[in-house]
């Protein structure tokens, strides 16, 4: 559970990059957290091993990531990732060069079909770019 908080915590951040979350935010984050892994029934170990860069190609995983990034405001209910809200969480101490270069080579997410644009935006931000997006 801790480490699934961890994401969590990163993931209503939204980039890795030191921000620091209210005891309010953190607890919201538990709750979304605790939603999302009952509702997609997924392994936590999966979820564990996306953190760490192996990703499953399985479908409880595609769930857990949309429910989080829907909860969390980085998607909305049609699938679309939130460009403004990439931008709007993102540290202040990313350069906007960069974290352009991030959103326009994840941006091809929005292609990955129904269901698994939150896993492969996850998955492009965690191994293709210098923004970190975590959720665990």
């Amino acid at each position: 559970m801790k480490a699934f908080l961890a994401l969590c915590v990163l993931a209503a951040a939204g980039f890795v990059q030191g921000q620091q979350l209210t005891a309010e935010q953190s607890a919201k984050l538990r709750e979304h957290a605790k939603i999302c892994f009952d509702s997609s029934k997924v392994d936590r170990q999966l979820v564990t091993d996306a953190r760490a860069g192996k990703f499953a190609e399985v479908p409880q995983l595609y769930d857990f990531f949309t429910c989080v990034f829907k909860r969390v405001g980085i998607m909305d209910d049609n699938e679309i990732l939130q460009e403004d809200v990439i931008r709007a969480k993102a540290p202040a101490g990313l350069s906007k060069e960069v974290l352009d270069q991030g959103i326009q080579k994840c941006s091809k997410a929005q292609n990955a079909g129904a269901g698994k644009v939150a896993f492969e935006a996850f998955k492009c931000y965690k191994t293709e770019t210098d923004v970190k997006i975590e959720l665990v």
